[in-house]
């Protein structure tokens, strides 16, 4: 048996039936073994690396083991940008590259092509290494046993990240007698008891204790004992809808906002930024739980942590007792700012203009009445949606690459059989590479929803907050932010018998969302509906 047979044999056997490929020459050895043996895990064609390795990651949020395979340099380079995503976010991908050839003869799979000189780095790894946890170069096929386990098991262990794996053409076509799959199970962290008890002493000494959180819903485990923990003792949690849903947003303890000036100590669960120093200068106690929560890998970070706890969050909430706080205050609060945002959709439905806040409104509504999961990348608001069971929210990832949303909504879809609602920024819906995800789209439909605002909004506020007198935002004029034309860019989709629509009118929304759902779910086409939007969040 060869080493491409061998390759993935042990990856089926670890539990991943699907690779995201972008082919290329050095994966002869995968192709021909994919033929002679069609068991093989599936080969899923996502013709541009951004978009393959954005399905990659939507598959992985699917909690299905995941894996992306790109052509050598060159498509690592592409797909680098979703590897810092994947990284900074800790979601577990096994990302797969070739190799130049290293022999110019003697071989079968010996250099045929100018490129196969070209392409050849003095370090492949180097390319990607701030932004895995692991990454290593079979050079042997006896090698492959271990190191395919090796990558597995530091991918799925907390922190979970992408792990890089070099395959060169020459090893892939070795002939190996014996194959035998190494266990490597993975791990995850645990708080001490001294942690524990320490914890449980601060938390019932403050009276005003609040919840940070960014990510803490991101597996099910965690979403859970996060809600019985802030339920049971009143404590109120902010980020409810962060990078993930990680509290229901119509649990009692879901904030939109709190002073954190009137809190006396801040509990901050997986997330990296709790608040922002330049707005809010803070002197309460502060204690972390995160799975890593110094995070290393940022270079400057000056958050103090009174108390750090490694620890996934439901080690932590779920064996932790402390008395309930006072109901009352949230309770208020609560119910004030879920008034203001009623009063604030009723003024913006009769706007002419369709405001984000009002076009979140009713996708929210579409999505929980169908039972969506939403993907959404910049322009669309949670807090003004109904998101209430996990998995239900995804948001940008944590270092900002765009263009994940299209791929990643295509792969959670594949994962889960959910029916997806993917929301972009007109921006970001180019960024994804909308003929890449119309591809591979066609075989598994969703509906994108462009929040259509003429531009970058993102830039020009950064304009506005570091110039705040200055002549760009009095003129409301930002060059290099701002597009000098608008076209119908989710009209491209027609090329692939999808569903296209326009909207400019705040009454048209909600019968363009139920068409354009329709189109999904009866007719098993993409739909894309641009809707025109104001310029501000």
């Amino acid at each position: 048996m060869n080493a491409g047979k061998i390759f993935l044999s042990l990856l089926k056997e670890s539990g991943i039936n699907k690779i995201f490929i972008v082919s290329g020459t050095d994966y002869a050895s995968l192709i021909e073994a994919k033929v002679e043996d069609p068991s093989l895990p599936d080969f899923e064609i996502v013709p541009h690396e951004i978009t393959a390795i954005s399905t990659a990651i939507g598959y992985a949020l699917g909690n299905k083991l995941s894996a992306v395979a790109v052509h050598t340099t060159p498509g690592t380079a592409n797909a680098l940008g979703g590897i810092m995503s994947a990284y900074t976010s800790r979601i577990p991908l096994l990302v797969i590259a070739g190799r130049s050839p290293y022999t110019e003869k003697g071989s079968t799979a010996s250099r045929n092509l100018r490129i196969h000189w070209t392409q050849e780095a003095r370090d492949q790894g180097e390319l990607v290494r701030q932004y895995v946890k692991y990454d290593f170069e079979i050079r042997m096929a006896d090698q492959i046993p271990a190191a395919i386990s090796r990558a597995i098991q530091i991918m799925m262990s907390e922190p979970r990240g992408p792990v890089y794996l070099v395959l060169p053409r020459e090893v892939s076509i070795q002939e190996v007698n014996e194959v035998k799959r190494i266990p490597m199970d993975y791990y995850e962290p645990a708080p001490s008891p001294e942690k524990i008890n320490k914890a449980k002493e601060m938390l019932e000494k403050s009276e005003r204790p609040v919840i940070i959180t960014w990510r803490a819903g991101r597996r099910k485990e965690w979403f859970e004992s996060l809600r019985r923990f802030a339920d049971s003792y009143n404590i109120p949690v902010l980020n409810y809808a962060g990078e993930v849903l990680n509290y229901p947003s119509n649990g009692a303890m879901a904030l939109d906002r709190f002073d954190l000036r009137n809190a006396d100590l801040l509990l901050v669960v997986e997330a990296e930024v709790p608040y922002f120093p330049k707005k809010i200068d803070l002197d309460i106690p502060i204690i972390k739980v995160d799975v890593e929560p110094s995070y290393s890998y940022i270079p400057y970070y000056g958050f103090r942590c009174d108390l750090c706890i490694q620890s996934i969050p439901s080690n932590f909430f779920d064996y932790i007792s402390i008395r309930a706080k006072s109901y009352d205050e949230i309770r208020e609060l609560k119910i004030r700012q879920e008034e203001y945002k009623k009063q604030e959709i009723e003024r913006l439905k009769d706007r002419k203009s369709i405001h984000p806040k009002y076009l979140s409104y009713e996708i929210g509504n579409v999505a929980s009445e169908y039972n969506l999961a939403i993907f959404n990348e910049y322009q669309f608001n949670p807090r003004y949606a109904k998101l209430n069971e996990f998995g239900s929210y995804f948001a940008d990832l944590s270092i900002g690459y765009l263009g994940l949303a299209l791929g990643a909504g295509v792969g959670y879809k594949m994962a889960t059989n959910k029916d997806v609602l993917i929301t972009t920024g007109d921006g970001s819906f180019i960024f994804g590479v909308p003929e890449a995800y119309y591809y591979v789209s066609s075989k598994y439909p969703t509906m994108v929803v462009i929040f259509d605002n003429g531009g970058w909004l993102a830039s020009a506020e950064a304009v506005d907050e570091v110039f705040p007198e200055g002549l760009a935002k009095s003129k409301r004029y930002y060059p290099g932010a701002d597009f000098d034309k608008r076209f119908e860019i989710g009209k491209t989709v027609e090329a692939f018998h999808g569903y296209y629509e326009l909207v400019e009118d705040p009454w048209e929304i909600k019968s363009a969302l139920i068409r354009g759902l329709e189109k999904v779910r009866k007719e098993n086409k993409i739909a894309v509906i641009q809707v025109i939007v104001d310029k501000v969040r």
